[in-house]
């Protein structure tokens, strides 16, 4: 312990008790990292004082060699159970570079607690004295007469204090707060090498998408045990929902069409030809409940008849359409994901609004169904580390009480029933109630480059978890982001001198130089909001944004080669409809314009010479690789089928590309077309990210990536209310 006595400290609410090692708040005890609790033991035994990171990690960590990460991370657990904002701190400020200070009124109070000690007083009343006088001898009997009377009022008045006993017992029964829903176990009943998502279950089985695999749809026993996987002719088929009877499944396809497949043969029916972004049953399987990407939600009836809109649903941040549909097990409403939020809708379409308007707002909220009896609805936040991130499980599960009882009230606000390290995969909640099948992954990566001579993946920079590695045009440093933190670094080419440029909650994503080298280019996706470009000096600052006026995205931002423009993908809306484009934003007159016949791309990257830009064309489970050649002013298709983050050679003569399904690798391309090259062979890799994956080239154009080192499995949490 940090100090020989032991204390108790309190601050806005928050009661951290040295002895117990523990921290209380609104009356409950919140967990926590045993180094996370000695760090807040130290900055609370020195309040109002800046203390110095080196100061912390002697403090904390001794003679054990650990880096800046994990002193960085350990603030970032004390902030999230807290609920301290980096900005706007109430509680932990960080002073860049130097360290850390506890600013709230801190009250500090020695634990003296010991045994209790009691004193009892053991009087005894005197006797009566005898006495001779005859005038009370005579009394006696009279007040024997008034005896009966006093033991008839003492009994009714015991009487009254039973019953009233008895009244307040049933007030407090009717009225008591109902027993809370928490995880008492966690099993893992499949350890998954292959980012399975387990999508429904009829009972006995649990059904599963992989969205990298060419055999997508998977099942195993409930229990565990070995994934197989069956074929479905249907063109990139996946699982939205298992029919509540467990006898067939609503699957979408790559092209417009929503089918009912039955899970014993196979066989297919045809439900509508829209284009499906998420489907579900109603609880009878009498009708299918849909979704459209241009926001329409549609009911059929279950045959494939008499088809309707139930309500038209506008994205507010243009980015996310609807998904996750869940029809209630009453059948009354239908709620959804959209916008990093969950709405609700009646079953007739009417009373459209969010689900928890005022409950975190700055943090995500998807993916969510109810228990079996209606009594729970169970869902998935995050909170602004992974803002509109799509490769990585959420973070946290909540159960939302529903049950209905005469007087009782259930609690209003949602319950925490899974937190980290594990983040956790959307909740399937099993047939009977009492589990919750999930997807739990830890994550944690190791940095690798290529070595040519031994053709294996070497650690680089010590096997750093880290991402977006990118190095300065003069090659005196390489900025990179920790995963899973986000935090944005500078450092030497070997890793040396770190110097931190951002703090939580920002995420920083695909930074870039600018060709002068005095800023770093990236983009954050905050929660609720659409991707925002910034740049921050390269020597450290405040990050400042390219366009502050603007709603529109401002998604992967890339330099022209002479700094003078900055290239991006956003999003136009003509009659309705939502489309991406890439833009040109020139910073000498602040004018942005569309490259031609860009509707449909994201992702560009400018060719060092500024004659190109390639960028991605996204389709249903693949991305095409595209180029733009300013002279000729016309697009080219370099490579159809999965290509993702693209990447210039420094001398511009190749275009390096990540394939991470099929014949998985890193490929690279000429500008003038042709066939692709293999430069590595991924098969057995696996890789994380933010985004799921990512790929960068060194300044010998040497391939890099972060290896998979953490953990991803299909668990099962076992429920009970207490």
């Amino acid at each position: 312990m940090i100090g020989v006595k032991s204390s108790v400290f309190r601050f806005d609410g928050v009661e951290v008790r040295e002895r117990e090692f523990s921290i209380i708040k609104a009356g409950e005890t919140l967990p926590v990292e045993p180094k996370a609790f000695r760090v807040l033991l130290f900055l609370l035994h020195n309040p109002q004082k800046l203390i110095r990171k080196e100061e912390l990690l002697d403090a904390v960590w001794g003679e054990t060699a650990v880096s800046e990460n994990s002193l960085t991370r350990s603030i970032a657990l004390l902030r999230r159970l807290l609920g301290d904002d980096t900005h706007v701190p109430r509680y932990i400020e960080t002073v860049a570079t130097v360290g850390y200070r506890f600013i709230c009124p801190v009250e500090a109070v020695e634990d003296a607690r010991g045994g209790l000690t009691t004193s009892d007083s053991a009087d005894t009343p005197s006797e009566p004295s005898p006495t001779n006088n005859a005038a009370e001898v005579e009394a006696v009997p009279a007040k024997a007469q008034g005896g009966s009377s006093r033991t008839l009022r003492r009994s009714w008045l015991a009487a009254a204090v039973v019953a009233v006993c008895i009244l307040a017992s049933a007030i407090w029964y009717l009225l008591r707060p109902l027993p809370k829903l928490r995880v008492i176990e966690y099993t893992q009943i499949i350890h998954d090498t292959h980012h399975e998502t387990p999508i429904g279950t009829d009972g006995t089985r649990l059904y599963f998408n992989n969205y990298y695999s060419p055999n997508p749809l998977g099942q195993s026993a409930v229990t565990g045990g070995v994934i197989s996987y069956y074929p479905v002719s249907i063109a990139g088929p996946t699982i939205s929902e298992v029919s509540p009877d467990g006898s067939s499944m609503l699957v979408l396809s790559d092209e417009p069409g929503l089918w009912s497949v039955r899970v014993s043969d196979g066989s297919l029916r045809h439900l509508a030809d829209d284009r499906v972004s998420s489907a579900a049953w109603s609880p009878d399987g009498a009708l299918v409940v849909y979704s459209m990407p241009n926001g329409d939600v549609k009911v059929v009836r279950s045959d494939g008849t008499n088809a309707r809109k139930l309500v038209t649903t506008h994205d507010p941040t243009g980015r996310f359409f609807v998904y996750g549909l869940k029809w209630s097990p009453d059948g009354s409403k239908i709620r959804f994901s959209m916008s990093n939020r969950i709405w609700q809708i009646s079953a007739d379409g009417s009373n459209l609004h969010l689900l928890l308007p005022a409950w975190h707002p700055s943090w995500g909220q998807c993916c969510g169904d109810w228990t079996s009896n209606g009594d729970f609805f169970v869902f998935l936040s995050q909170d602004s580390l992974f803002g509109g991130a799509t490769g990585t499980p959420g973070a946290r599960m909540w159960a939302l009480d529903e049950r209905h009882r005469m007087f009782a009230k259930a609690s209003a606000e949602p319950v925490e029933l899974a937190s980290g390290p594990i983040r956790w995969g959307m909740p399937i909640p099993s047939k009977d109630g009492r589990k919750i099948f999930a997807r739990g992954a830890v994550l944690h990566g190791e940095l690798v480059r290529y070595d040519a001579k031994s053709r294996q993946l070497q650690p680089y920079l010590g096997g750093i978890s880290a991402e977006f590695v990118s190095f300065s045009p003069d090659g005196r440093y390489l900025a990179y982001v920790t995963f899973p933190e986000g935090i944005l670094w500078r450092a030497n080419p070997d890793g040396s001198n770190p110097l931190q440029l951002t703090d939580r909650p920002w995420y920083p994503k695909a930074p870039r130089w600018s060709p002068d080298g005095s800023q770093i280019l990236f983009f954050e996706t905050p929660v609720g909001g659409p991707a925002r470009g910034y740049v921050i000096p390269s020597d450290g600052g405040t990050p400042r944004p390219i366009l502050p006026e603007r709603n529109e995205p401002q998604g992967d931002p890339n330099w022209s080669p002479d700094g003078r423009k900055i290239v991006y993908g956003s999003q136009e809306t003509e009659s309705g409809t939502t489309t991406r484009i890439i833009q040109v934003l020139d910073l000498d007159t602040g004018r942005e314009t569309t490259l031609p016949r860009s509707q449909g791309l994201n992702s560009p990257r400018w060719s060092p010479d500024g004659r190109y830009v390639v960028a991605l064309f996204q389709r249903p489970r693949t991305d095409d690789l595209l180029i733009f050649d300013f002279k000729t002013q016309g697009w080219t298709v370099l490579q159809k089928e999965w290509a993702g983050f693209p990447t210039w050679s420094h001398d511009g003569k190749y275009v390096y590309f990540l394939r991470p399904v099929g014949d998985r690798g890193i490929y690279r391309i000429r500008p003038s077309g042709g066939t692709a090259e293999r430069v590595l062979d991924l098969k057995g890799i696996r890789q994380t990210s933010v985004f799921g994956f990512w790929i960068g080239l060194d300044p010998d154009d040497t391939p890099m990536l972060l290896r998979d080192i953490g953990s991803d499995d299909i668990y099962a949490l076992t429920l009970e209310e207490k």
